[in-house]
């Protein structure tokens, strides 16, 4: 079906992604044994294949049929949806990442594991344990319980989340406890920043190979790990990636050059269709490249996402937000900033009785986070005076029910409220 030639897309000319002929058939195969209702009549290439976006995969969210299980997940569409696993692809999920921390991880021997929760977190505890590791699993125990965990067990490894982390680094430094035990620290779940990267290498005391930070999705599974020997992230062996088409990300057109929404494609996945599929995360660089002797898929780093599904703490959608606003508050604009993975809702208007309950009753496992001190209450405020704030910040002062773009991926200054209700 073609040859071995470069896909190279024209606005990446400086981070060229490079797909094999063999690779671009292996994908289509796959999509034609599993997923043929994915594949137009007559299409015979991978080219051939549309982009999964929101709208295309929105019918492959299902619950399981026999022999799988379901995972829920906000995803690239922000509301909740069954996505299902079968039990071979457990196993290879589980497997996969056995291999990939098995080396690295050599020589620990208890670890300990706070997720809270999602599909990763379900795996850590016997992925570790299956590394011979004794395994510690914090679950949704309170910041003072972790951290108390944490010095008292004397974990060799972590895995965590860097919400979480930061939290118990937070607690630990005010406290004047320093675990010299860590050895190891697997991040995922969210966004790393680098400068809090660096915050838990100097806190721990660890070399920056000393800490993988893995990126994936629940549609998808694992997808990269950072990498020690050369800092970049290299995607998993089965995934084959592209850059989406311009246009996707947009609001990362200032970040540098080869910024651009991810694209893959998975030869692992037979119940649900992760052919050309939009992950709607941005990445730089990316490319096929050559590290320590190997030919990797591989990208700088992960810059946000470019779509309205908020990271904070968890996946959060912004649907049922919006839905309580409408409810409350019918002619209310407003804007959510969601720079890293912290949470801050500006919404016209005074704030209704009860706003902030109804706003728990949402989203209760985010309500159980705030209460058990692992990822910090989300910044509720209320403005009269909207056109005066959207005019200081630079928004677009569009009406309430029109399409805007609600989710703001830069930090709110606190000089652009005019006036706030207390």
């Amino acid at each position: 079906m073609g040859s071995d030639r470069d896909i190279r897309s024209p606005k990446l000319a400086n981070w060229a992604i490079v797909l094999l002929a063999s690779e671009r058939d292996a994908v289509f195969r796959h999509a034609l044994r599993y997923f043929p209702r994915l594949v137009p009549p007559g299409a015979t290439r991978f080219e051939d294949l549309p982009l999964l976006d929101r709208g295309r995969v929105a019918p492959w969210y299902r619950r399981p049929g026999q022999g799988e299980r379901v995972i829920a997940s906000s995803g690239t569409s922000g509301h909740p949806k069954p996505i299902p696993w079968s039990r071979q692809e457990d196993s290879w999920y589980i497997g996969e990442k056995q291999a990939l921390f098995a080396a690295w991880s050599a020589g620990c021997s208890r670890g300990l594991v706070s997720l809270a929760v999602g599909h990763n977190a379900g795996s850590a505890a016997e992925l570790l344990e299956r590394l011979g590791l004794q395994v510690r699993d914090l679950g949704l125990s309170s910041s003072d319980v972790q951290a108390d965990q944490l010095c008292a067990f004397a974990p060799e490894l972590l895995y965590v989340s860097p919400s979480i982390l930061s939290h118990l680094v937070d607690l630990m430094a005010r406290t004047g406890r320093r675990p010299r035990s860590v050895r190891r620290v697997i991040t995922n779940g969210e966004l790393l920043l680098p400068s809090v990267r660096a915050r838990f290498e100097d806190f721990f005391g660890i070399e920056r190979a000393a800490l993988m930070d893995t990126y994936g999705s629940t549609e998808i599974g694992t997808i990269s790990f950072s990498c020690g020997a050369c800092g970049a992230y290299h995607l998993l062996n089965g995934l084959y990636p592209e850059p989406a088409p311009a246009g996707f990300s947009d609001a990362f057109r200032v970040a540098g050059v080869g910024a651009s929404a991810l694209v893959v494609s998975s030869v692992k996945r037979t119940t649900f269709p992760v052919v050309r599929f939009v992950t709607y995360d941005v990445v730089q660089g990316l490319r096929r490249d050559v590290c320590t002797g190997r030919s990797r898929f591989t990208f700088d780093r992960i810059l946000g996402r470019c779509d309205d599904v908020l990271t904070y703490g968890e996946l959060f959608s912004p649907y049922p937000l919006a839905d309580i606003i409408a409810r409350r508050l019918p002619t209310a604009r407003w804007f959510a900033f969601n720079p890293a993975n912290d949470l801050s809702v500006v919404i016209e208007g005074s704030e209704p009785e009860g706003f902030l309950d109804d706003l728990r009753a949402l989203y209760p496992t985010h309500a159980r986070l705030n209460d058990l001190g692992l990822i910090d209450p989300p910044d509720i405020t209320f403005v009269r005076n909207f056109d005066e704030f959207v005019a200081r910040a630079g928004l677009p002062a569009t009406r309430a029910g029109k399409d805007v773009r609600h989710v703001v991926r830069q930090a709110l200054d606190p000089a652009w409220i005019p006036e706030a209700r207390p």
